[in-house]
């Protein structure tokens, strides 16, 4: 096993990205022999919303300094907020420069009462995710709220999910809901994502899995891979319309490819179980893997089950134990909580009797 591994994205699209959350996954099936999961789980993915990419002649130094001035604007020369916040991509991720978080919060800060909305977004991402600043769920919502009512998607986006989950904010779906449908209007497509899971579970809606699909469909279109995901999940579980294993398979293999945990996890099952493919114990306990790697809980006991028992791979304790460990790690309160810790705590009084269960 092997830490969880993200793919970095090109210098120039990070410095125009945007980050914002979507937390809403649909999860696997119930009726799946591994371990059942609820309807739905919580996963984070990040999507990115980009500005015009700043030309490919300059080099990450000459923009540095070109953006320092502008954001500086000495000598009566108004400053420029979308400098700032182009400066503070780059301290972000160290391109060109040396990677200094602190500095970025407060570029993007300055950015954005400089009249940067998205400088703001970025600013309530920084505090929402505590990089670089103390972290405050409350500055966040504040920020987002700010950007958000100047037009900004992806915070109208972030500001909702605050409000699913009361991250500074008190709970409340239906405004979420309402915050989902702007960013979505807005053209920010995390923003439909999450207006497709609201309709699909009814969470401030009323139930319409048609209009989820839809939704889904619209933004899995623009690359986002979580609404493949949840796309293939609808086809799966014929919500909304008739079930088609095959083209949920596509869906997963997809959103699996863009290192999406669940969408690998979902995919393992699909051939484990041998719906829409031929089944292959061995390549789902590969996918297991992969998804255990990218931090998706389920499937980690899964393949730990597997290693414990001997079905599919030589019986080792050892690895049981520490994937069984990794589950609850990674979610004490995962629907398979209970069942992993009784199995850990077979696998240990196994391995100190030098026996397998």
């Amino acid at each position: 096993m092997v830490d969880p591994k993200s793919r970095r994205r090109s210098s120039a699209r990070m410095m125009a990205a945007v980050l914002s959350f979507c937390f809403w996954c649909l999860s696997h099936p119930a009726q799946a022999a591994h371990s059942p999961e609820p309807p739905v789980g919580a996963l984070q993915a990040q999507t990115v919303a980009s500005d015009p990419e700043p030309a490919e002649s300059e080099a990450p130094s000459d923009q540095a300094a070109a953006w320092a001035g502008d954001c500086e604007a000495k000598d009566g020369e108004a400053s420029d907020g979308e400098a700032c916040r182009r400066l503070a991509y780059l301290y972000r991720e160290g391109d060109g420069v040396a990677q200094d978080e602190v500095r970025a919060v407060w570029l993007f800060a300055r950015g954005c009462h400089l009249g940067d909305l998205t400088g703001c977004t970025m600013a309530g991402f920084a505090y929402g995710e505590g990089k670089g600043v103390e972290l405050s769920h409350e500055k966040a919502a504040t920020y987002y709220a700010f950007a958000c009512d100047g037009g900004e998607g992806t915070a109208c986006s972030n500001l909702g999910l605050s409000y699913i989950n009361g991250d500074g904010v008190p709970k409340d779906p239906k405004r979420a809901a309402r915050l989902f449908k702007r960013s979505c209007e807005l053209e920010d497509i995390s923003g439909c994502t999450n207006l497709g899971a609201s309709y699909s579970l009814g969470k401030g809606l009323a139930p319409n899995q048609r209009e989820a699909a839809r939704l889904f469909e619209r933004a899995c279109q623009e690359d986002d891979q979580h609404a493949c995901y949840n796309l293939g999940v609808l086809h799966r579980d014929a919500l909304g319309m008739p079930r088609n294993y095959k083209r949920a398979y596509a869906l997963f293999e997809q959103s699996c490819e863009a290192d999406e945990a669940s969408g690998c996890g979902n995919l393992a099952m699909l051939i484990d179980d041998g719906r829409g493919v031929r089944r292959n114990r061995g390549r789902a306990l590969e996918l297991f893997d992969r998804a255990c790697d990218l931090g998706e809980a389920e499937s980690c006991f899964s393949l730990a089950r597997a290693y414990q028992t001997g079905k599919g791979i030589a019986r080792d304790i050892a690895k049981a134990i520490l994937l069984l460990e990794r589950t609850l790690e990674l979610d004490p309160d995962t629907k398979s909580a209970v069942s992993a810790r009784r199995a850990l705590a077979e696998a240990r009084g196994a391995e100190a009797a030098g026996s397998t269960p």
